[in-house]
């Protein structure tokens, strides 16, 4: 097989190509019909060039990659397969061609990341713009972890090479590099009144909250699946505090104007808390201190050589 017939198959697949900014798909979206005409048309190429390298790599691999469903393409479970190793061979040849040329030609290419931490803008940022300094021919994509989606099966699926997340190191699967800790404040809305505070005492500014003594306020919160949820409630619950909800949100940027629309209060990612504090939200460190660790988790097998420069420059 050629690699045009890979790219082919990937503009298909998943609508990407090597040089498209298309979003690669996770395969949860794979059942959907694709569009051999959108898929031609991002490739520049003719459908009828397009369908005959996609029967040409079905005929040498002796399996059919996709099924004809009217107009569109549905993936088998051949295709499916596929799409890891396709993604993989792409980058592969792209730091092949490059090293090719020579030891000292700057490495170009792009390299695919996911995020599954959200609260970590700034962290990300800053490990990507150092990685640009020192690789500026290289693009990064930073993309959220598709919902529902795990580590170990955008990795697999080749979606992205590196995915940034939250977690106890010691139960992922995958190779991890920690970067960090965060901690999570108690945010509460402008002027709660001190009827909400154990026996009417509020603490004082930078005082910590303790989790025996918290405010009788329902709780703003992120969706229980979330990884900040489960250690934040099994840290209540080992503290013996009872808490009651409010409301839950999709998305933890958003907790902050919540508490400051008086729905409740809220724990909160240090940066996220003070945020909320700058429009006057009141905030407090908690005792025992919650926090979550974060940083990467990646499969060394499946890194491209520009995903080992990622990780070797940490």
């Amino acid at each position: 097989m050629d690699l045009r017939q890979i790219e082919y198959f990937l503009a298909v697949a998943g609508g990407e190509s090597l040089a498209s900014g298309a979003q690669p798909m996770s395969l949860a979206s794979a059942a959907q019909p694709m569009s051999l005409a959108t898929a031609a048309q991002s490739m520049s190429v003719t459908k009828l060039s397009l369908s005959q390298g996609i029967r040409g790599l079905e005929r040498e691999l002796g399996v059919e990659l996709f099924h004809r469903v009217g107009r569109g393409l549905v993936l088998t479970s051949a295709g499916r397969a596929l799409i890891g190793p396709a993604r993989q061979m792409m980058r592969s040849s792209a730091a092949a061609s490059t090293a090719a040329i020579g030891v000292d030609i700057e490495p170009k290419g792009r390299l695919d990341i996911c995020s599954a931490a959200q609260g970590l803008e700034g962290p990300v940022a800053r490990i990507v713009a150092d990685f640009r300094r020192r690789c500026p021919g290289i693009t990064v994509r930073v993309s959220e972890l598709p919902r529902g989606d795990t580590a170990e099966q955008v990795l697999a699926d080749g979606v992205c090479e590196l995915v940034f997340s939250y977690w106890p190191p010691e139960m992922s699967e995958l190779s991890t590099h920690v970067i960090g800790v965060n901690d999570y404040w108690l945010a509460l809305p402008p002027q709660a009144p001190l009827s909400v505070w154990p026996r009417g005492i509020k603490p004082a500014v930078g005082e910590p909250v303790s989790l025996t003594a918290l405010p009788d306020l329902p709780v703003v919160g992120v969706l229980k699946h979330s990884q900040a949820r489960i250690v934040i409630e099994s840290s209540l619950h080992a503290a013996g505090a009872r808490t009651r909800m409010s409301t839950e949100l999709a998305q933890r940027e958003t907790v902050g104007e919540f508490v400051l629309a008086g729905l409740g209060m809220a724990f909160m990612e240090r940066s996220l808390a003070e945020r909320a504090a700058a429009s006057g939200a009141e905030i407090f460190p908690l005792n025992p201190v919650i926090s979550l660790t974060y940083g990467i988790e990646f499969d060394p097998e499946r890194l491209s050589p520009l995903g080992k420069m990622f990780v070797e420059g940490l």
